[in-house]
């Protein structure tokens, strides 16, 4: 394999993990957004 096309090996496979994280925090944010707006509470406390 030549030295470019590691390059751009190694640089696909982190803008993929980069993009699953995003992907995964975007999820998260949607969920405590939506949490806030139906006035669900989190864990046992009133």
């Amino acid at each position: 394999m030549t030295l470019t096309a590691l390059k751009i090996f190694h640089l696909e496979r982190l803008n993929h993990k980069i993009f699953a994280l995003l992907s995964t925090l975007f999820h998260c944010l949607k969920m405590g957004q939506f949490i806030k707006q139906t006035g669900i509470r989190q864990g046992l406390h009133p």
